[in-house]
């Protein structure tokens, strides 16, 4: 199975990825890259690959990502080798919604059809959302500017128009019910 999770900013995901992989610890991550810097307490190579925007570009120039957007005034990308590695495992691949919204293909473009048609029917998308009062109390707590956190919420906005129909579940991750939340995915999962 690969399970897609992704949502609004600032919705949960981190602490929701982490504890899918708790429950389930067969699910192996797929560790996406970034051109942003690390927030505290992220670790390279494990919450991401975290490199320079010019080493980002150098790495779209060849081609080497499955998908990759800018968003934040960052660039999120999976290479293929990233997802290669891991495809005969059970996956879980937390990426930008939009870019969650074309998974489909995505994975028809980069791999051969038989094993994008395996990929394609084994793919389980769950969309986190939250109010835009707590994500907005959340992104003030990140030290972004008021611009940056109307511009986020925005194209939050713009995105979930242009792709709800792609994802597989939408959740709410109501504030002080994490532990709800979370069941409703493992639900879903199993």
């Amino acid at each position: 199975m690969l399970i897609i999770l992704t949502g609004k900013t600032a919705s949960g995901k981190d602490t929701i990825k982490q504890r899918i992989l708790h429950k389930f610890p067969d699910v192996k991550r797929v560790i996406t890259t970034t051109s942003r810097a690390p927030r505290e307490g992220e670790q390279q190579d494990i919450d991401y690959h975290f490199i320079s925007r010019e080493g980002f570009q150098k790495k779209i120039d060849a081609g080497d990502f499955i998908e990759y957007v800018e968003y934040g005034g960052n660039l999120y990308g999976t290479t293929k080798i990233e997802l290669d590695k891991t495809l005969d495992e059970n996956l879980l691949w937390k990426i930008d919604p939009s870019r969650a919204g074309e998974i489909r293909d995505f994975i028809r473009r980069s791999f051969p059809s038989d094993q994008a048609s395996r990929l394609v029917k084994n793919i389980l998308v769950i969309y986190i959302t939250t109010s835009d009062e707590v994500i907005l109390e959340r992104l003030r707590r990140r030290n972004l500017s008021s611009n940056e956190i109307e511009k986020r919420m925005m194209d939050d906005l713009k995105i979930w128009h242009k792709y709800q129909r792609n994802y597989d579940y939408v959740i709410e991750n109501v504030p002080g019910k994490l532990d709800e939340t979370v069941d409703k995915i493992f639900h879903i999962i199993l």
